[in-house]
Formats: structure tokens, C-alpha cells, sequence
């Protein structure tokens, strides 16, 4: 349950939101760990609920062409074929 404080906590700290990854280097966890990180957030996301918040989750795009994924991880566009992928970002609302 710490986790899911740890990164509700920075959440709130960052308006603009932050990756995954982002979040790893706040709370200063090792870049491995990105899939427990995606794990709290989403259980964050259900104590938010409860508190009157909304987790938002701004999704991945491809830098490429602008095409915004439905998934939470991608590694390649369906539209061009690139690589070039930013990661989705989470942010708070009230």
C-alpha cells in the first residue's frame, strides 16, 4: 500500500502529469520496477475514485504521426511503423 501512496502523492505534486518512468525517478526507484509502478497506478486509481478524484490517463502517441494508442504499453505505431513512441502520462483532476 505504500507504493500506491508513494505515487499518489507525486501525482498530486506534478499538475502536468508524469510517466511511468517519471514517477521511478521521483520516488527514486529503479527504472526495472516500471511495472509495479503501473501496477499501483492503477490501483491508485480506484482509491482516487473513492476520494472524490479521477485518475486521467493521457495515452500513448506516436511521434511520428500523432496516432493515439488505446493500450497503456506500445511498442510500435499500427499507422507508420515507428518506434517512436511517448509513453502515456497520469495526472489528477478533482
Amino acid at each position: 500500500m505504500a507504493l500506491i501512496e508513494d505515487v499518489i502523492d507525486v501525482l498530486f505534486k506534478h499538475k502536468e502529469g508524469l510517466t511511468a518512468r517519471e514517477i521511478c525517478q521521483a520516488l527514486g526507484l529503479e527504472p526495472s520496477r516500471e511495472n509495479e509502478v503501473y501496477s499501483a497506478i492503477m490501483r491508485a486509481a480506484k482509491v482516487l475514485r473513492r476520494k472524490g478524484f479521477e485518475l486521467v490517463m493521457i495515452p500513448p502517441q506516436c511521434k511520428k504521426c500523432g496516432f493515439s494508442f488505446d493500450k497503456l504499453k506500445v511498442s510500435r505505431c499500427p499507422k507508420c511503423k515507428s518506434e517512436w513512441i511517448e509513453p502515456a502520462r497520469f495526472l489528477i483532476r478533482s
